[in-house]
């Protein structure tokens, strides 16, 4: 089989890819929180005017692909594979492109290489059957860097790239920061190639690009842009500097190999990282327009990481996979040319890279296959459907802070009622322990419910303190969600003191308007 023949031996990984990612999606799992947050925006934000103003629960989504997402809402309805549509064909658009790119980018072991990687890449999976926007961020970014590419050897085609970049910077807002950097690598060839005014007809369309991102913004992004909370929480999963910068630089390798990369701790994470370095050298040396674009960003990202601006860690650097991904296909390309062709036949070498790649990609093989787990493990669907069949008029309904998204995506407030949100807070001006025997006042029965863990002390406090004023006469398990039904008449004897919730209260809040 010739080389051309064996490129073709790719599209098995890639096949397989996309049959995982159709089999996730079709899954059809519950939403978890970050989606229900999505998903109450898209169906009950106002609209595509209002999905173009501040988002509910502090959510942050481009706008476009917001309003795809309505008008698939609009016209399949709102089950949970209608809203994982765009996601699902964002994610098989992109392994379409990385077979066009590799065939023309890579031989054989390169190509496989990158097939094995993006076809099996847990992150890539997951997030096509998830509603949020990372599959779309993944797409934007392998499309804009395959066009820079093109349009580097092609400088006619490089102002279909300004009006790309221009389309993408509404689909994804990584796809806005993706774009400087290729857009300087390509005006700097320009520049090489014919002068400044070579360079000035590269850059004639940035201001095309630079109206598109703009507008965005003004209309949508500057409310989600920047929240204040997520800093923080940032920080202390390693997207932001805390502390030394060189520290940080140190070990954001071994933080973006755990995730979205989800390689072995060990040798396989520095055999990437040296296959990502390794093909980085010899594109810079021997095709340097294509090293400079898959090294754009790369640095881009590692820049605004250390500027607090952008976190470089989990999900939010999933932008950055393809160029990682590309990278390590040519560092694999580069060292099998060292080996004489006379040694070691295609076949053979295709055979050792097979292996090899299924070795280093057991967990992503298995999370493939595995059979679709609940994010959160919370299966808020069912708890929601067993408070809407237990409910009786007049019935008190407490849920978990946690649980508002839940409860705003699967059920009404309005049948719900009389409804309060609570907390545990501990002692204190907040704790109050009065707080809860009087919201019970005058109620015979309580339907209450914790979903989503963010507070782990969350179910333990509420149901001593429920078993307290009555006796449970129903436990729920929901997975990692609980639910109860306490009949308050006649009223429990005392119930025993669980250790470190003697003190806790419950913080009440009654249900809003939705």
């Amino acid at each position: 089989m010739g080389v051309r023949g064996w490129v073709y031996v790719a599209l098995v990984p890639l096949v397989a890819g996309a049959a995982a990612r159709i089999w996730h999606w079709a899954h059809d799992r519950p939403l978890w929180l970050d989606e229900q947050m999505i998903a109450i925006n898209v169906r009950d934000g106002g609209g595509f005017r209002g999905l173009a103003g501040p988002l509910l629960h502090h959510q942050s989504a481009p706008l476009g692909w917001l309003w795809v997402e309505r008008a698939f809402l609009l016209a399949f309805g709102s089950g949970e594979r209608v809203l994982r549509l765009q996601p699902l064909l964002f994610s098989l658009a992109t392994l379409v492109l990385v077979w066009l790119v590799v065939r023309t980018w890579f031989g054989p072991l390169g190509a496989l290489t990158a097939a094995l990687l993006f076809g099996l890449s847990p992150a890539l999976i997951r997030y096509a059957a998830e509603l949020k926007q990372y599959s779309a961020d993944a797409f934007c970014a392998l499309a804009l860097l395959a066009l820079a590419a093109w349009a580097a050897a092609r400088p006619r085609w490089t102002h279909a790239w300004w009006v790309a970049a221009a389309v993408a910077s509404w689909l994804s807002m990584d796809a806005i920061l993706v774009t400087p950097g290729l857009a300087a690598v390509l005006v700097g060839a320009a520049w090489r190639r014919g002068g400044w005014r070579a360079a000035l007809r590269a850059a004639s369309l940035a201001p095309v690009w630079l109206a598109a991102a703009g507008v965005h913004y003004l209309v949508a992004l500057r409310y989600t842009t920047g929240e204040p909370h997520l800093r923080p929480w940032w920080q202390q999963r390693g997207g932001f500097p805390d502390g030394s910068l060189w520290s940080w630089l140190a070990h954001r390798p071994a933080g973006l190999a755990a995730d979205p990369l989800r390689l072995p701790e060990g040798p396989v994470t520095v055999g990437f990282w040296l296959l990502v370095a390794a093909g980085l050298t010899v594109l810079l040396a021997r095709r340097t327009p294509l090293g400079l674009l898959l090294a754009a960003p790369l640095a881009t990202g590692v820049a605004l990481g250390a500027a607090h601006a952008v976190p470089l860690a989990s999900r939010l650097a999933i932008w950055l996979l393809p160029s990682l991904y590309l990278a390590a296909a040519a560092g694999v390309e580069a060292i099998a040319a060292l080996t004489p062709r006379a040694r070691i036949p295609a076949a053979a070498g295709l055979t050792v890279v097979a292996v090899g790649a299924g070795f280093v990609l057991v967990p992503q093989i298995e999370y493939a296959l595995a059979p679709p787990r609940l994010v959160d493990g919370v299966d808020d669907r069912a708890a929601m459907a067993w408070l809407a069949a237990e409910h009786r008029p007049g019935d008190l309904v407490l849920v978990s802070v946690s649980s508002i998204p839940a409860v705003r995506w699967y059920s009404s407030m309005g049948t719900l009622r009389p409804g309060r949100f609570v907390r545990p807070v501990p002692p204190g001006p907040d704790c109050s322990p009065q707080a809860l025997p009087a919201a019970l006042a005058g109620q015979r029965r309580v339907l209450a419910y914790s979903g989503i863990r963010t507070d782990p002390a969350t179910p333990a406090v509420m149901e001593a303190r429920l078993a307290e004023q009555g006796r449970i006469v129903q436990r729920r398990d929901f997975r990692a969600g609980v639910g109860w039904l306490v009949d308050l008449h006649p009223p429990a004897p005392p119930a025993p003191v669980l250790p470190g919730l003697k003190t806790s209260c419950l913080q009440l809040s009654a249900f809003g308007r939705r």
